[in-house]
């Protein structure tokens, strides 16, 4: 099984000088606004079943609700396409292959004056012993109106080493939980991440407006095997407290809002 790669974040630039913009200004001034994109698309075959959602709240950010909405559409439409292929060779070869799935189910989990966080779980089978999953995550600049890099977070050359330590801290002390015994990342073989390596999403604060916390997202085998399933780490607020860039610095304060129970 394999994941396929894909960008998400695209960002145009307008290369008119500034009579051309203002000749196109005056020629659409009357024209409709852009449709928004739905907040579901969904489609099933014989061979196929693909998801795609979005929450509410999306709605409030619609150039980047139509962008990610195309371009989940588009991959769900091939992935589809790309199953029908399949299972039309293996059925040739002698083999009854189940129907292919594949969901996107985007989230926005939190905002501040300044950001707003996004993350999508992908789930995805095509044959084998179980499924894959991963995540995307996007940070939308709600001023500049487009994605950023999540190192754009922290200031410039910032040493991330002690949020780095919590972090694997945090993962063992989770692993250790579900597996009822003390166990270490090193007992594992697999190797502490790095926080700004991460797929990271901002957690709400108990402070109104503002984050209190960055979230680490793990699907299965980033961090550990299959079976212990995915994890999602939080680092507060209050670990990062001037690492932050100062261009969002006043967007965290508080503690954040509790985590939903585990079972």
């Amino acid at each position: 099984m394999r994941m396929r790669p894909h960008l998400l974040i695209m960002v145009a630039f307008c290369a008119l000088t500034l009579a051309s913009c203002s000749r196109r200004d005056e020629t659409h001034k009357d024209a409709p606004p852009v449709a928004a994109a739905p907040l579901e698309f969904a489609q099933t075959t014989p061979d196929a079943e693909v998801r795609l959602t979005f929450p509410e709240a999306i709605k409030a950010f619609g150039e980047l609700h139509n962008r990610l909405f195309a371009d989940g559409q588009s991959e769900l439409t091939a992935f589809a396409d790309q199953a029908a292929k399949d299972r039309k060779e293996l059925t040739a070869a002698g083999s009854e292959p189940p129907p292919y799935f594949r969901a996107i189910k985007w989230t926005l989990p939190a905002q501040s004056e300044h950001l707003a966080s996004l993350y999508a779980e992908q789930s995805e089978f095509t044959g084998g012993a179980h499924p894959n999953a991963s995540y995307q995550t996007v940070l939308w600049d709600k001023t500049a109106r487009q994605a950023i890099d999540a190192r754009l977070l922290f200031a410039p050359n910032a040493d991330l080493a002690a949020a780095d330590a919590f972090l694997c801290r945090q993962i063992e002390a989770e692993r250790s939980r579900r597996n009822q015994t003390p166990t270490t990342q090193t007992a594992t073989g697999f190797t502490c991440p790095r926080l700004i390596e991460s797929h990271l999403a901002l957690v709400p604060s108990t402070t109104a407006g503002k984050i209190g916390a960055i979230e680490a997202l793990f699907a299965p085998y980033e961090v550990g095997p299959y079976a212990e399933g995915a994890y999602q780490i939080r680092v507060p607020q209050a670990v990062l407290r001037g690492l932050i860039s100062p261009a969002y610095a006043t967007d965290f304060a508080g503690e954040p809002v509790p985590a939903p129970a585990v079972q």
